[in-house]
């Protein structure tokens, strides 16, 4: 039986590089874009030969409908076994200084988004055998960055909802993890100033930053290869959280 994956953010970046992995495994993959269908044109040609298929839906992380995507999904694919939760936004300010309104709608894109999916969700994985629940959170929310309130908020909050999540779920043989990357060369990351770069860089053990495809590897682990792994949170940020 051919598995199926679902794929947030999947257009770009990270999660682009995680489709491509996926269905490079034989795993058919729909992703959801928000912006840009070029980009998602290009993710659904570079799978295009592989043993797997992939598809894209159009979706917004908080106006969308997560009732409508998971059973788009699972009519497609005939299933649902992996939902990756990568999609996300990123805007910095220090506490004191950031807009409250700002503030509050980068908790409500990541966390809110991410949890509506989820709930969304479990009901058609917990039908499958060994399914799987994976949060793209960020090492951010493990050690903190100043100007970064906002953004480590809500993916440190990702860590107590995968671990809660995972103990509702596990009876029925659904894993719940969480990935954490570090930095690495995004749209999202673009955005952080070079001073800011610098300091962690230096920071970082291995001295240079991470590739996508090196977090995908890790995400398609916890996703299909992790099967006695739930709750846990997989750090892959070049040691920069040591």
């Amino acid at each position: 039986m051919t598995r199926t994956a679902l794929v947030t953010g999947g257009s770009r970046g990270i999660g682009a590089a995680v489709v491509c992995q996926l269905v490079a495994r034989g795993i058919d993959v729909a992703f959801t874009y928000r912006g840009a269908l070029d980009a998602a044109e290009k993710v659904l040609a570079d799978c295009e030969g592989a043993p797997g298929r992939a598809t894209a839906f159009h979706y917004d992380l908080l106006e969308s409908d997560p009732q409508e995507l998971v059973r788009s999904t699972a009519v497609w694919g005939g299933g649902l076994d992996a939902l990756v939760l990568n999609a996300g936004v990123w805007a910095g300010g220090r506490l004191t200084e950031m807009d409250p309104v700002d503030w509050w709608a980068v908790i409500e894109a990541n966390l809110r988004g991410a949890g509506r999916l989820a709930a969304a969700a479990v009901p058609i994985l917990n039908a499958r055998e060994g399914s799987s629940i994976t949060f793209v959170s960020s090492a951010v929310a493990l050690i903190g960055f100043p100007g970064d309130t906002a953004y480590a908020s809500a993916k440190s909050a990702m860590v107590g909802l995968a671990r809660s999540l995972a103990k509702e779920v596990g009876r029925e043989g659904t894993r719940a993890n969480v990935l954490a990357p570090g930095f690495v060369e995004t749209d999202m990351t673009a955005q952080i100033p070079d001073r800011s770069r610098a300091g962690i860089l230096h920071a970082t053990q291995l001295r240079r930053f991470g590739t996508a495809d090196e977090i995908a590897q890790a995400a398609v682990f916890l996703a299909i290869d992790a099967t006695y792994c739930t709750g846990a949170v997989l750090t892959v940020d070049g040691g920069w959280s040591l």
